[in-house]
């Protein structure tokens, strides 16, 4: 009950802010952007079609055809999201008026860090905005000498001239821009709530940091030989996945017991197999 009270608080938010960073700064100043919606804000651009219904009706195909790529769960969260955020958009768009910002490039940053924040929520509750990767993924299916990379490229090259050709070349550079400073944000919302931390400790008696680290931290250890090259000194290597928030505790428990071992520490951004995640994943 807990997670899913989180996951629709998260959902929430991420509608709301991805809402208002398409109707307050995209809109208004005239930003491009990628995928499904850099398309529907081309139409209303061309032919005054709403950019929420745009949205839905390009992006019900594709879940439909990518239903087997994405799950049921993921579908459903997604089309739900889709659709709340675009019956969201098109409201706001109607019922106010949102004066551009007069400058491109503060508005640009700020749509950055909203769309960044707001799709890194979205992500942590288990769903997306959908768009173009679901379309990128049913042709790589479809043909499979064709790489998903050189798919997405081309799909996103395609979406930005159509959106140069109807919002004009300066919308471009800006969505450039934006989606450089929203792919930063998502990594640094990620780093934030998300981070796990990969621990290599060597150290000459493993046996109580071990025993510390299974008992305060309750991670498992894996434990390996090594040798020293200089010295050619027997070591234990002790290697150990931790949430950040237990980075200080395990330093504690390592000075505490054994000051002189070595600790090196690097970021994991993705983990597979009997791990448990005590925090925000995205």
């Amino acid at each position: 009950m807990k997670k899913t009270l989180r996951e629709i608080g998260f959902m929430i938010i991420g509608v709301l802010l991805f809402s208002l960073y398409v109707s307050v700064f995209l809109v208004p100043n005239k930003i491009g952007t990628g995928g499904i919606t850099g398309i529907s804000l081309g139409l209303n651009a061309l032919y005054n079609f709403p950019i929420g219904i745009c949205t839905l009706l390009l992006n019900i195909p594709l879940f439909i055809f990518g239903y087997n790529f994405l799950g049921r769960n993921f579908v459903l969260k997604s089309l739900l999201i889709v659709a709340s955020s675009s019956f969201l958009i098109d409201f706001l768009n109607i019922n106010f008026y949102f004066n551009p910002l007069g400058d491109s490039l503060t508005s640009t940053i700020f749509a950055g860090v909203i769309s960044g924040i707001a799709m890194a929520l979205l992500f942590m509750a288990g769903a997306s905005t959908g768009g173009l990767d679901i379309s990128g993924k049913i042709i790589n299916n479809k043909f499979k000498a064709l790489e998903l990379s050189k798919i997405l490229l081309v799909q996103d090259m395609i979406v930005y001239i159509f959106v140069a050709i109807t919002l004009g070349p300066k919308s471009v550079m800006y969505a450039l821009i934006m989606s450089f400073i929203r792919s930063k944000t998502i990594d640094t919302v990620q780093e934030g709530v998300a981070s796990s931390r990969q621990c290599i400790i060597i150290c000459e008696n493993p046996a109580k940091i071990i025993e510390a680290i299974e008992i305060n931290l309750g991670r498992g250890v894996t434990l390996l030989n090594a040798e020293g090259c200089y010295s050619h000194t027997a070591r234990k290597f002790i290697y150990v996945v931790i949430q950040k928030g237990q980075l200080k505790a395990l330093k504690n428990i390592v000075n505490s017991l054994d000051p002189k071992a070595f600790v090196t520490v690097s970021s994991v951004k993705d983990i597979q197999g009997n791990f448990k995640q005590k925090s925000l994943s995205i």
